[in-house]
């Protein structure tokens, strides 16, 4: 399957829309870090430290954003993708298990008084047929009350790019009606 120029301009478009703030904020800072520069050029004495307190500024902030655009665009980008190109199916769970993150947490100037913070990711693990081919994949959750709930017997709602069947999101709405509990649980 062959994604047109027009969808690919779309999915663009979409992933783009969360950010324009981000972006408004940026410019913001370009535009700042000019009028540095262009008041270092205009002034006789010391104007270098303004060109160079202007660079800084530009380069500082686009590093930023050079830095955490991409991934979160193409977050949203294949979000978009899904939504449009997906296919529902049901996955059948093989695994299910916790992986605790819990450490202690101390203060510097006073041993005594440690703090154990528990935190545990709930797993699942789960199967899925596509084209004669068997695809495995997990999902996380945060409630223990969700996990406890999803038995190997229970069948996930899912939904995996055809172009790509190893992209797949879990359908929590669908799983919290499936299991009768509140959709926030599903997170």
């Amino acid at each position: 399957m062959k994604v047109t120029f027009n969808d690919q301009k779309h999915f663009v478009t979409e992933a783009i829309k969360p950010h324009l703030g981000l972006l408004g904020i940026w410019l913001i800072f370009i535009v700042f870090g000019s009028f540095f520069i262009y008041l270092g050029n205009h002034i006789e004495q010391n104007g270098i430290g303004f060109v160079i307190f202007g660079y800084a500024f530009i380069v500082l902030a686009s590093a930023f954003m050079l830095f955490t655009l991409p991934s979160s665009i193409m977050y949203y980008y294949e979000k978009t993708k899904v939504k449009k190109y997906g296919s529902y199916t049901f996955a059948r769970i093989t695994n299910k298990r916790i992986d605790d993150y819990s450490h202690t947490n101390s203060s510097t100037f006073d041993s005594s008084k440690t703090k154990v913070i528990k935190e545990f990711l709930y797993v699942v693990e789960f199967e899925f047929n596509y084209n004669n081919t068997a695809y495995i994949n997990e999902c996380f959750f945060e409630h223990k009350t969700t996990f406890e709930a999803i038995t190997l017997t229970t069948e996930l709602p899912i939904q995996f790019l055809k172009t790509n069947p190893k992209k797949v999101t879990l359908r929590r709405r669908k799983i919290s009606n499936q299991l009768n509990i509140p959709e926030k649980l599903c997170q």
